[in-house]
């Protein structure tokens, strides 16, 4: 598997408007964001408000778009660039976009990066590594056993 040229950060409104398109439309969304990682297309350039952006087409039909960033990663960062995800919605009424450039106006004028975003930088302790050891296996506990294991201890 051909490794990541980028890391990977996220806006925290991005991250709910993941969670709240339809199902298809977040699939493709991740497997563009994972194209994008990898290096393999960067988006068109944006202008006006938005320049320094780059809008991603998600679906073949370009209803719904990802409004991206390619920015110095922080210096934990495995990585000396990072795509960072602004927002994702409908292109209908350039709401999208809108909603990219309000977050980013709203983002300027506190000066401080969003411990959110720091959040959302972070790697899922879950992530496994080329060298870390497989995670030991639990024994249930009563809580977390399947409930036909719980009923028969009853």
């Amino acid at each position: 598997m051909k490794s990541a040229r980028f890391g990977f950060a996220a806006h925290p409104e991005a991250l709910e408007d993941l969670r709240s398109v339809p199902d298809k439309i977040r699939d493709l969304a991740l497997l563009e964001l994972q194209h994008l990682v990898h290096g393999n297309e960067r988006g068109a350039r944006m202008h006006r408000e938005l320049a320094g952006c780059h809008k991603v087409y998600v679906d073949p039909q370009t209803r719904w778009r990802m409004v991206i960033q390619f920015r110095p990663a922080p210096p934990s960062s495995q990585h000396p660039r990072e795509i960072f995800l602004v927002a994702v919605g409908e292109r209908y009424d350039n709401t999208v976009y809108r909603t990219a450039a309000d977050r980013l106006r709203r983002q300027a004028t506190t000066g401080a990066p969003d411990q959110r975003a720091e959040a959302a930088r972070s790697r899922s302790p879950h992530m496994r590594t080329a060298d870390a050891q497989p995670p030991q296996a639990l024994a249930p506990t009563a809580a977390t056993a399947p409930a036909a294991q719980r009923r028969s201890r009853s």
